[in-house]
């Protein structure tokens, strides 16, 4: 079980560096963020987390680990305190390094952190109705290895989709359009409110207005800097709904809320109640934001 214990808004990066940490987890830096964080801890050892969707399998310092496997790296590493930056991480990265330490059976304190971009950077095509060009290439949108929905079960209904919104409205478009109604019976889609940036918010919810008409919906608007409050709003609509499958669109700390939930929940599926999600793995665009906005951390306990 996964529980937040403490939610921070931090005043630097350094001072991320104090603690007895057994090791950092992140990506590849993408853009002034990211750069920032990686080139500012300096916590070691460094494992660097690269998700294969192809093979299932999780890189870490090119060693190959099966994402079933993964709990063997934290426990062979004896690792109990540890600084994750979800920044330079995605959402399937995150998912699998929470279930692992999860499945490790033991108890593991983890700090994740997260720094908010000062601007993102801007669309120039005209080609594309998007508002900033966050990725250049998406894939079909597929349920994850372990946290998918068996849409063949629950007496043939249909499941409710759960988008949290960014501002690649295409991507819902993509999940709506390709499924045609037949796995998908409601959307209840989330805006992040408040945004990073005032008017933001207004800007995700324009664009997918469109989306909204064609399915049964509900519009929600939640904290997007909040991985508790999301959490409890899916803990809430999974008592609601017998089948629920997310899509995460929009903010990191949406990511690691849906994540705690996922693997706090998914064990207990069973034929007539089920959770789960589905991704496009976007291939994220290099120099997609600029400057440094707010600086979160999350402490984790797992028991």
């Amino acid at each position: 079980m996964i529980n937040i214990e403490r939610i921070k808004v931090e005043t630097d990066i350094k001072s991320l560096n104090v603690g007895e940490y057994n090791a950092f987890l992140c990506g590849d830096a993408l853009d002034e963020r990211t750069k920032k964080i990686i080139n500012e801890i300096t916590v070691m050892p460094r494992y660097v987390i690269k998700y294969n969707k192809e093979s299932y399998t999780l890189n870490v310092n090119e060693t190959i680990y099966n994402i079933f496997k993964f709990h063997n790296f934290f426990i062979d590493n004896n690792i109990e305190y540890l600084l994750i930056d979800s920044t330079s991480l995605s959402f399937p990265e995150i998912l699998y390094i929470l279930d692992a330490i999860a499945r490790t059976g033991r108890e593991v304190v983890c700090k994740i952190v997260y720094v908010e971009p000062a601007e993102y950077t801007k669309e120039s095509t005209t080609e594309t109705d998007a508002e900033f060009k966050l990725s250049d290439h998406r894939h079909p949108f597929v349920a994850l290895p372990a946290f998918g929905v068996d849409n063949q079960s629950v007496s043939g209904n249909k499941a409710v989709l759960i988008p949290f919104l960014g501002f690649e409205n295409s991507r819902l478009g993509h999940i709506l359009e390709n499924d045609d109604g037949a796995s998908f019976g409601k959307l209840i889609a989330h805006v992040s409110v408040p945004a990073y940036k005032a008017g933001w918010e207004n800007t995700s919810l324009k664009k997918h207005m469109r989306y909204l008409k064609g399915i049964e919906a509900e519009l929600k608007v939640y904290p997007g800097s909040n991985p508790y409050s999301v959490n409890e709003l899916l803990v809430e609509l999974s008592y609601i709904h017998n089948k629920i499958v997310i899509t995460p669109l929009g903010t990191k700390p949406t990511v690691i809320g849906i994540c705690i939930f996922l693997v706090n929940n998914t064990g207990y599926n069973k034929i007539d109640k089920q959770v789960g999600a589905i991704y496009d793995f976007p291939e994220k665009s290099q120099g997609r934001s600029s400057g440094i906005g707010a600086i979160y951390t999350y402490l984790l306990n797992f028991n």
